[in-house]
């Protein structure tokens, strides 16, 4: 007999064991082993998409020079000035 044929049933209060069947067992291992490939292609493709996440970021920061930049200085605009205006004399009422 083999200590891991044997399981403890989590909802037994004496701590009995029970002999799992070697098909089981087999099943487990064979659950076990797919679990493991699974895991390293998911970090295989985490890996994968934090590279192109990085690579993608790095694009964009050389792209830089088309970025919005606000507060710069010009001649105002019609529009602008009456707004400008406006708001002035709404604050001293």
């Amino acid at each position: 007999m083999n200590i891991n044929d044997f399981v403890i049933l989590p909802g037994s209060k004496t701590g009995t064991s029970v002999r799992l069947k070697a098909k089981t067992v087999r099943e487990l291992q064979l659950e076990k082993v797919q679990l493991e490939t699974e895991n390293k292609e998911m970090e295989k493709k985490l890996r994968q998409l934090q590279s192109n996440m990085s690579r993608e970021k790095e694009e964009r920061k050389k792209s830089s020079a088309y970025h919005w930049k606000s507060g710069q200085a010009g001649p105002m605009t019609i529009q602008a000035r009456v707004l400008s205006q406006s708001k002035e004399n709404s604050n001293k009422v």
